[in-house]
């Protein structure tokens, strides 16, 4: 049974028989329902990293999500010795949208992977 709904709920029951007899188990199924929230990222996900210049680096971030995540991986920057525009939304580059969907649960793993430079 995939994608069990509320009306799934009830009592099932196993028949197995051959030419010697028959056995029968029964089994109980309950639906819990569960109100949807937002994101949750997984604890000690993204973490803070020093590398040395030229090195490779990887962030992470898994969520646990209800519904289909929208990432993004942002890149604050400064513009005119200010980070944060007259509307006070701050300013980022766009580095990467998007992730890849694992079909084994709700964890939708995202990896960026970048080079250090010298700026």
């Amino acid at each position: 049974m995939e994608s069990a709904v509320p009306s799934d709920r009830g009592n099932y029951t196993c028949v197995v028989q051959n030419k010697y007899g028959t056995i029968t188990h029964s089994y109980q199924l309950d639906v819990l329902e569960r109100s949807p929230h937002r994101p949750i990222l997984q604890a000690g996900l993204p973490a803070n990293q020093t590398v040395v210049l030229g090195s490779d680096v990887e962030f992470h971030c898994k969520v646990y999500s209800d519904a289909q995540p929208h990432i993004q991986w942002l890149k604050h920057i400064e513009v005119n010795g200010s980070r944060y525009g007259p509307d006070g939304v701050p300013y980022v580059n766009i580095l990467k949208v998007g992730g890849t969907l694992r079909s084994a649960g709700p964890i939708t793993p995202d990896i960026l992977s970048t080079r250090a430079n010298q700026i």
